[in-house]
């Protein structure tokens, strides 16, 4: 609760200090900008389901598309909780309603954590030539990329990654099967795929608020992409507050004002509407599918 309050404040005190020019930004982007940009998030949740089923299937076993949904989804839920690690707790918690064991479950969870903070950061280099050209301290990315793919490609070090995780969230300790050099890409490229999408959200709402189109695709894209992973890596709710400081640090090059808070209120909303929205449409989805199948058995067995 005290960080929930925290990050309250925080953002109420930045929506009260330009709160006389907030109103006119806001309907600035308009409701066609604000659909456009709920639209891609929505489609932004896909591309990592279908990586981390990728992932799953190769290391843990065959995993039905249905399965991997209902776990894929429904374990998202828990990203609202204080702490990253729920989802793969979550995934942990139900693999045996799945059939998968839940040892490689939980190992799959935390390389799917590590690929998807990589597949962000390199998406995050888009916006480094702007930001280099506002402050050189951007160049200390460059390091960071490079640290975080050497994990990918020395085996033997995210084995050892992945054991801590297992030790941390008492999980047990038993082998599990790393992804193979093929299989790793795919689940990258999936990744940027899915940043790519999310980010276009906010390189949307910048454009309606004046902002050039280059500029708002690189650094809306990738500046949206280095806050989403420091939000990801911090013990903060779905991000809360790490987020919003690190986009406006990034897309504070070419905004400020109302029309900066404006971006940081719209984007924190789009993109939990858009997460809200998958989630609730894939559930739904699937509830109605194992309602209609005792139907269609009957029908097959009369």
């Amino acid at each position: 609760m005290a960080v929930y309050a925290a990050v309250a404040v925080f953002l109420g005190w930045q929506v009260w200090r330009v709160r006389h020019g907030l109103a006119d930004s806001l309907s600035s982007v308009g409701w066609g900008a604000a659909a456009a940009a709920v639209g891609v998030t929505v489609m932004a949740n896909f591309p990592g389901f279908f990586g981390w089923r990728l992932l799953v299937t190769r290391t843990c076993g065959r995993l039905a598309v249905t399965d991997a949904a209902w776990l894929y989804f429904l374990s998202g839920v828990t990203i609202y909780l204080p702490g990253a690690m729920w989802p793969t707790v979550t995934q942990a918690t139900l693999a045996r309603r799945v059939g998968v064991p839940a040892t490689r479950l939980l190992g799959a969870g935390l390389v799917m954590m590590i690929m998807t903070a990589i597949g962000g950061t390199l998406v995050g280099l888009l916006a480094l030539p702007r930001l280099v050209a506002d402050s050189p301290r951007w160049w200390l990315m460059v390091p960071l990329v490079l640290c975080a793919c050497v994990v990918m490609l020395a085996p033997p070090l995210l084995r050892r990654l992945i054991r801590l995780g297992q030790r941390l969230l008492r999980r047990g300790e038993r082998e599990i099967t790393l992804p193979t050099g093929r299989v790793s890409l795919a689940v990258i490229a999936l990744g940027v795929l899915g940043w790519w999408c999310t980010g276009l959200h906010a390189a949307i709402i910048g454009i309606a608020l004046g902002v050039p189109a280059a500029s708002a695709m690189t650094l809306g894209i990738g500046g949206f992409a280095l806050s989403a992973v420091a939000g990801g890596l911090s013990f903060a709710p779905a991000g809360l507050g790490v987020r919003e400081a690190v986009l406006s640090l990034t897309f504070g090059v070419l905004l400020g004002g109302p029309d900066l808070v404006t971006l940081l209120l719209l984007s924190r909303a789009i993109t939990t509407l858009g997460h809200v929205v998958a989630t609730l449409g894939v559930l739904g989805m699937l509830a109605g599918i194992r309602r209609v199948k005792p139907s269609d058995t009957y029908r097959q067995v009369s």
